[in-house]
């Protein structure tokens, strides 16, 4: 069920004794809330569990570009992710368009190419250098083809801060009591109020729930290295193809 900002707000400093069963909040004391919800949102952001949304997003890719700014107003026109799940092209050009994998190369990784300009007709690879107000993401090696390629990436999308105490809220269960209970926790210095042991054990449980419903499955990986056998460089097993 959808609430506002400003009844958020007003539950997290009844949960002080600021305000008594059906007070309302002063202006004042709204808007310090309310600014005191989007530190919080600000602080969470930067953490993965606490990110329910994982949004596909699509681009179109021009030939022999490697970088595509990620952000707000970049090339890839998306809130700035703190974390990139997955990062595809998509031939579009095929009769029955078909998206491709590529694979993630860490910072150390991206260190130890040795060209970085070399180029092909479609990328294996992307490296994210997570800039800040933008990013940039490189393709490697950089795609050369002409034909109808786009870009496809995987962002975790986390709450973006609320713009006003009438803003509505609406998401996942576990969210609303989790603002109202950490809100108090953040407000309770600047109104003289001590948490008890019970109400910081139910913030730190709201941000557990949630972090629990956010956990997200992964297929499971191996080291190709772990599978050669002997010097010929042959495979033990491929689970895809047999023997």
């Amino acid at each position: 069920m959808a609430t506002t900002v400003r009844t958020i707000v007003e539950d997290a400093l009844g949960e002080l004794n600021v305000l008594a069963l059906g007070e309302s909040a002063s202006g004042a004391d709204a808007a310090a809330g309310l600014r005191a919800l989007n530190n919080l949102i600000d602080q969470w952001a930067a953490e993965k569990l606490q990110i329910y949304g994982i949004v596909r997003t699509t681009w179109t890719m021009v030939a022999s570009t490697q970088t595509y700014t990620v952000g707000t107003g970049g090339d890839v026109n998306i809130a700035r992710p703190q974390y990139i799940e997955h990062v595809n092209f998509l031939d579009n050009g095929l009769a029955k368009p078909q998206e491709y994998q590529l694979s993630h190369l860490t910072e150390d990784a991206w260190s130890r190419v040795p060209i970085k300009t070399l180029t092909s007709p479609f990328p294996t690879s992307w490296y994210y250098d997570s800039a800040y107000p933008l990013g940039n993401l490189s393709f490697w090696p950089v795609p050369t083809s002409s034909s109808d390629l786009l870009g496809v990436i995987y962002a975790a999308t986390a709450v973006t801060e609320f713009a006003g105490l009438g803003t509505s809220v609406a998401l996942p269960p576990g969210y609303r009591r989790m603002f109202v209970k950490n809100l108090a926790l953040d407000l309770a210095a600047s109104y003289g109020r001590e948490m008890t042991a019970s109400m910081m054990r139910d913030a730190e449980e709201t941000v557990s729930v949630v972090k629990r419903n956010n956990k997200r499955t992964m297929d499971m990986s191996i080291d190709a290295g772990a599978l050669i056998q002997g010097r010929d460089g042959k495979f033990i097993y491929d689970i895809n193809t047999g023997p």
